[in-house]
C-alpha cells in the first residue's frame, strides 16, 4: 500500500511551555478509575490541567484524509466474535494447540468462513507487510503470551505470509529486553521500537528521535511541565506526538494483539490504549487528557488506515491495578476474541474489566452500571468514525469449545 503523503499540518497557534516539576503526588480518585499523578510547581501547588474539550488540536486535517477500504472500522464494523476454553492452561502451562483453536474458531467466528485459512485470506495475502504490535507489558506476568504470538505468526504463515515480511514493533526497546523477547524468540521476525536507550551502563540516553516521521503527527496545546528535562521518555517536547517512519513507510497492515487488562487512568489498556501509546512520540503528556489523546491519534492514517484486525489475548487478564502488574489481580477467563472495529472491541471488553470488578467487589453495580454507559474515549472514537459504541447494538458473537 502506497503511503499517503498528504502532510498534516498544525491547526495549533499558542504553545504553553509550563515551567513546573512533573509528578509528586497522586489525586484522589474512585478505586475504579484511579487519576494519573498530577504535576505540581515547586512549592507544591497542584498544576491546573486544561479542560480536554478546550484543547486545539489537529484530528481534523487527519479526518479530512479520505479513508481507504480496509480504514478502520473495517471490515465488519461493529461485530465481536469472542471464542472460551474452559482448561487453556493444564498443569499452569498454557497449551499452545488450545490457543491456535481459539484462535481460528474466532476468525471463522468473525468472518463466517468455514476453514481458518480462507478467513485470514479475507484479510491478508503474501506481499503485504504486516505490522503486529502486541503487549509486552507486564512481560511473563500480564503482557501477550508467546503462545499467542507464535499462533499468529502461524496463521499468516498458512496463508503463505513469509516472515520476512512481518514486523513486530512497541515503543520502548526495553520492553522486548523485560519480556525476553529477541530474534531467537521468533526467528524471521523483523524487530522495531521507537525509543532506545544508548551509551555505557551509568551513561545511558533515550535515542530515537531520527526514527520519527516528521510529517505525521498528531498535535494538540497542552505541554507537560519542564518537558525538556523529560525527553529521556518522550523524545520530543512541545504540542506534538510524531508518528515513527515505519509505520508510514515499511508497513501496510497492522494486526493489534492487546490483553485483557485493566488501566487505572483509561480504565483499560486495549486496542486504542495499545496503538495510540506504543505509536507516538511525547505521549506522557496524553494521560492528562488520555480520552481525547487515544481516541484522536488513532485517527491518523498510520493507525486508522492500517489497522485491519484486532485480536484480544485474554487467555489471563488483570482487573485492577494496571497497566503494571499485580498478581492478586489476574485471574484466567481463558478467551480470545476477534474484531475489525475496535471501538466495539474496546467495548465489549471494557465491559469484561468491569463485570470481574462487581464480581471479586472491587465496585460495587452501581458504580459499573455508570462507567458503562457513557465512556468518554469510546464515545469520542464513535464521533471520529472509527467503529461502533452505541449508535447502535454491537453484534456480540461467542463460542464456547470444549
Amino acid at each position: 500500500m502506497a503511503r499517503n503523503n498528504e502532510k498534516l499540518d498544525s491547526s495549533v497557534n499558542r504553545r504553553g511551555f509550563l515551567q513546573a516539576a512533573l509528578i509528586a503526588g497522586a489525586v484522589a480518585a474512585s478505586p475504579a478509575r484511579a487519576a494519573f499523578p498530577s504535576p505540581q510547581d515547586e512549592e507544591g501547588a497542584e498544576f491546573e490541567v486544561a479542560d480536554p474539550d478546550a484543547l486545539v488540536t489537529n484530528v481534523s486535517r487527519a479526518m479530512a484524509v479520505p479513508k481507504t477500504e480496509i480504514s478502520m472500522p473495517g471490515r465488519y464494523p461493529g461485530v465481536v466474535a469472542e471464542v472460551r476454553h474452559p482448561e487453556p492452561f493444564v498443569e499452569g502451562r498454557l497449551q499452545e494447540e488450545t490457543v491456535a483453536a481459539m484462535l481460528a474458531a474466532s476468525m471463522k467466528l468473525l468472518t463466517g468462513a468455514k476453514d481458518e485459512r480462507d478467513a485470514w485470506a479475507e484479510f491478508f495475502n503474501p506481499e503485504d507487510r504486516i505490522g503486529l504490535k502486541f503487549n509486552w507489558v507486564g512481560a511473563r506476568l500480564i503482557g501477550t503470551t508467546f503462545e499467542m504470538v507464535r499462533s499468529v505468526i502461524a496463521a499468516l504463515e498458512s496463508i503463505g505470509v513469509p516472515r520476512g515480511n512481518m514486523l513486530m514493533w512497541d515503543h520502548y526497546q526495553t520492553n522486548y529486553t523485560m519480556a525476553g523477547v529477541n530474534e531467537e524468540s521468533f526467528p524471521g521476525i523483523g524487530l522495531r521500537y521507537q525509543q532506545y536507550f544508548d551509551g555505557p551502563p551509568k551513561e545511558k540516553r533515550g535515542k530515537g528521535f531520527e526514527l520519527l516521521d516528521m510529517e505525521m503527527y498528531y498535535e494538540a496545546d497542552h505541554v507537560i511541565p519542564d518537558d525538556q528535562n523529560m525527553l529521556e521518555y518522550t523524545l520530543n517536547g512541545g504540542t506534538r506526538s510524531y508518528f515513527p517512519k515505519f509505520l508510514s513507510e515499511d508497513i501496510d497492515k497492522i494486526i493489534c494483539v492487546p490483553v485483557l487488562k485493566h488501566h487505572e487512568v483509561s480504565l483499560v489498556a486495549h486496542a486504542f490504549k495499545n496503538l495510540s501509546y506504543g505509536a507516538t512520540s511525547n505521549c506522557i503528556r496524553g494521560h492528562f487528557f488520555i480520552d481525547r489523546y487515544i481516541a484522536e491519534t488513532c485517527a491518523f492514517p498510520p493507525i486508522r488506515d492500517k489497522v485491519v484486525l484486532n485480536i484480544l489475548d485474554g487467555l489471563r487478564a488483570q482487573y485492577a491495578g494496571g497497566p503494571a502488574p499485580v498478581a492478586k489481580y489476574i485471574w484466567r477467563p481463558g478467551l480470545v476474541m476477534a474484531a475489525t472495529d475496535p471501538v466495539s472491541f474496546d467495548s465489549v471488553s471494557l465491559d469484561m474489566i468491569v463485570d470481574k470488578q462487581v464480581e471479586t467487589g472491587f465496585i460495587s453495580a452501581e458504580e459499573a452500571v455508570e462507567l458503562k454507559r457513557k465512556h468518554d474515549f469510546l464515545a469520542r472514537a464513535e464521533n471520529l468514525g472509527l467503529g461502533v459504541y452505541r449508535s447502535r447494538k454491537i453484534d456480540h458473537r461467542r463460542v464456547d469449545l470444549a
